[in-house]
């Protein structure tokens, strides 16, 4: 429990609501109100009195990136950490926010952090020191692939560029795993890199285990009575269920088991830009045939890039495309899977830094998952003890498209073991990922800086 005498009256006020929604979370008005109390953190800052070091958690936009790395890891460190640090979240830096913190947390490449570090570094001679900027990266935001949706809007926005200037003048980073650490290790010129894996709040609504009878009824239902082989991912991953659809195929072709296949978190209503009568762009409802969740189950043509669509591989009776959820919901997904794929279509360097969030979430729920061997996959591979690691290699982790499928099949072909290794999995990613061990890592590296910098 942390000294609530070190809790200004903000905190106190608000205490009780703040540390049962960081522990439920369950609809997003709670997501809203925690993020809105942790902002107002900053118009309630009382500089001359407060003695707890400063912490700014800031971000260009709000994402599901900064959700793992940036907002659940901040509620939960003020709830454990609260009597030892003064936290402020935001994605609206202000000037003299330089002036006040002692410690300024980075997600993401973006002008905002841009004028941070150039403040930082014209910081004027006086009586106040500069605070220290910590950059905090999951991702290759450098080196996006050209299969990439967004790498041209991203070359536009110069946001390449921004990520190394960032990486080059960033005090300290803090990454994922081995691979972007290595990378990021040839930009920043102090070399202080830190893994601080991705990691959960257990508690949140989203990830409640269920019993195998549960699950099954949590799933469509025209999937009720066969095994289900889900994804799920947004349209960033475009590439991967495109090749993906070849590999299902031939799981569809081979199983005698009938298999269902969920492809989840894609948009049912999608907007698009067009011109408008006065010349200037506007938005309109993209037609049906051009929205992404279409072109993937029916298929689409575009030059010589040809998809033939998840219908037309596996039959319109075995496969679905599910509408987005929410950041505090989107975990439910998992519900309905047997079998959870993590797919990567292409050895790039920027699928090379994938973290495993993907395959650690499968588990969670109770789901077998499979996942490509690379990058940060091979990281979660090589993290596993010797038992459940023997499994992965032989069951789950793919050198090849044709060893994906043959891994599908077999977990197909033998329920009961894929229960039974299930829960193996599952006891062990809730522990390691567990995010109220993972902040200590977390606080212990704030509080070395923070040492430092006194």
């Amino acid at each position: 429990m942390i000294d609530k005498t070190k809790l200004s009256s903000w905190e106190l006020e608000n205490y009780d609501r703040v540390c049962q929604i960081e522990e439920e979370m369950a609809t997003e008005q709670d997501q809203q109100f925690i993020q809105n109390f942790f902002s107002k953190m900053w118009d309630h800052l009382d500089y001359k009195t407060e003695t707890r070091p400063i912490l700014i958690f800031s971000t260009p936009s709000q994402t599901g990136t900064d959700w793992f790395r940036l907002r659940v890891p901040l509620f939960n460190l003020w709830k454990t950490h609260g009597d030892q640090f003064y936290i402020i979240f935001t994605d609206s830096f202000q000037i003299n926010m330089m002036k006040h913190a002692d410690l300024i947390i980075q997600h993401r490449a973006g002008d905002l952090h841009l004028i941070m570090n150039k403040i930082e570094y014209m910081w004027p001679k006086g009586d106040f020191k500069k605070p220290i900027i910590l950059h905090d990266v999951d991702d290759n935001e450098f080196d996006l692939p050209d299969s990439h949706p967004l790498k041209q809007m991203w070359l536009k926005a110069g946001k390449d560029q921004m990520s190394m200037k960032q990486l080059t003048a960033a005090h300290h980073i803090t990454t994922t795993g081995r691979v972007l650490k290595r990378m990021f290790s040839k930009f920043n010129q102090f070399n202080k890199i830190d893994v601080v894996p991705n990691s959960f709040q257990w508690k949140n609504k989203q990830w409640k285990q269920y019993t195998w009878e549960e699950k099954e009824k949590l799933k469509p239902e025209r999937a009720q009575g066969r095994p289900v082989v889900g994804w799920a991912g947004l349209t960033s991953h475009f590439p991967d269920l495109k090749k993906m659809g070849a590999v299902l195929q031939k799981v569809h072709q081979k199983s005698d088991k009938s298999p269902y296949f969920i492809l989840s978190g894609m948009p049912q209503h999608d907007k698009m830009t067009v011109p408008g009568e006065d010349g200037k762009p506007k938005q309109i409802d993209t037609p049906k045939e051009h929205t992404y969740k279409y072109r993937i189950l029916n298929g689409y043509e575009w030059g010589a890039d040809k998809f033939e669509g998840y219908v037309n591989l596996v039959g319109e009776e075995n496969v679905e495309g599910q509408d987005v959820k929410g950041l505090h919901d989107y975990g439910e997904f998992y519900d309905q899977y047997d079998i959870n794929l993590a797919y990567l279509a292409e050895r790039s360097s920027f699928n090379k830094a994938k973290s495993p969030i993907k395959v650690i979430e499968g588990f969670r729920k109770g789901a077998v998952s499979v996942w490509t061997q690379w990058g940060g996959y091979e990281d979660f591979y090589n993290a596993l003890p010797y038992d459940l690691k023997e499994i992965a290699r032989e069951h789950m982790a793919a050198e090849t498209d044709n060893q994906f499928a043959e891994h599908i099949l077999f977990w197909l072909d033998n329920p009961e073991y894929r229960k039974e290794v299930a829960e193996k999995f599952r006891d062990w990613v809730t522990i390691t990922f567990d995010i109220n061990e993972v902040n200590k890592l977390r606080a212990d590296i704030y509080h070395k800086l923070l040492k430092r910098k006194s």
